[in-house]
């Protein structure tokens, strides 16, 4: 099957390349030999921006960093960047490629692929700016996309598509100074899964992941629209809770959060049970930002670990609640 894969990849009308992480060359196909003139033992191993400088540009560079480190896919038109592969002098002048660049993830590594195409007989034909003005907008309207998908990657969890610690904490700070104006108080808890290694250790880690998403979607339909979920890491969960008029609210939150985890949960056809661990802490009075308010919810959450778990806890209730790293805010 590898061979025929191989064979196909040298019969495609198009130059691929495949880059490692250092931008090395570590697939030519025959297309590429054949315009360059450059034979595949020649080129494999080198460093692609020394052999064709104009990648080493910072425009290049920057397409091949976002795709390499963010995942981003860049489409670049012949219309505005001409040729990325010079051909041999034998070829025709005047020269149009389009290039594609995206990730290719294999083996837990992040490899290059970058596809070349030979556009110069459709820019020749092509008498008016009608083709040009479209595949521009095509290149601006997937740089627009990339961008979307960068930030959102940037702001969510991967696995379960909630709001990250980032994302957490700017809702965090941008709710205090309503509530403040408001004489709200607001509320964060920090939500721990009890004894969720052993599922892993038990079950594998696909049942992990599975059980990670099946508590966040069961979270989220306990909640307002109005407050926010998020996933710290691991199997560590944080929520904000907005427009509290007492600590009685969140109260009667947890303990609706608590009596939920009584439901077993259903996994790879197996019914699994686990527990929680929640701590809180209030605004105002347990602090002013989202760090110190984390921070609290978090202690609060290991003092009800260490009680036997399975249960909730504000920070205020605890016997000895200073917090050095807090207090030094």
């Amino acid at each position: 099957m590898q061979e025929l894969l191989i064979l196909a990849i040298d019969r495609v009308n198009l130059g691929i390349i495949i880059l490692d992480q250092d931008l090395n060359i570590v697939l030519w196909n025959n297309w590429l030999v054949r315009w360059t003139g450059h034979s595949t033992e020649t080129m494999l191993g080198r460093h692609l921006p020394a052999v064709y400088p104009r990648f080493a540009s910072k425009i290049y560079q920057d397409i091949l960093n976002n795709a390499l480190v963010n995942g981003q896919r860049r489409f670049c038109s012949g219309a505005l960047h001409k040729t990325f592969i010079p051909p041999a002098k034998e070829a025709l002048p005047n020269v149009r490629q389009n290039l594609l660049v995206e990730p290719l993830y294999y083996e837990d590594k992040t490899y290059l692929l970058i596809q070349i195409m030979d556009m110069t007989e459709h820019y020749t034909q092509v008498k008016g700016l009608k083709n040009i003005i479209k595949e521009m907008e095509l290149e601006y309207e997937q740089a627009k996309i990339s961008e979307v998908i960068y930030l959102y990657q940037a702001l969510h969890d991967p696995l379960t598509g909630l709001p990250n610690r980032n994302l957490f904490n700017e809702r965090v700070n941008s709710i205090l100074p309503l509530a403040k104006r408001n004489g709200k108080m607001c509320a964060v808890m920090f939500l721990d899964l009890d004894g969720f290694k052993e599922i892993n250790d038990k079950f594998g880690h696909e049942a992990g992941d599975l059980m990670l998403k099946s508590v966040a979607k069961r979270l989220k339909g306990l909640l307002r629209s109005s407050d926010t979920l998020a996933r710290l890491g691991g199997d560590e969960f944080l929520l904000l809770f907005p427009d509290i008029n007492s600590p009685g609210d969140v109260v009667s939150i947890a303990t609706k959060i608590k009596n939920d985890f009584t439901q077993a949960y259903s996994v790879l056809g197996k019914d699994i049970h686990i527990t929680a661990s929640m701590g809180i802490s209030l605004y105002p009075e347990d602090g002013n930002n989202a760090r110190t308010l984390i921070r609290k919810a978090d202690l609060a959450m290991y003092s009800v670990k260490r009680q036997g778990k399975n249960g909730f806890l504000f920070w205020s209730d605890l016997n000895n609640n200073s917090d050095p790293v807090a207090d030094a805010e």
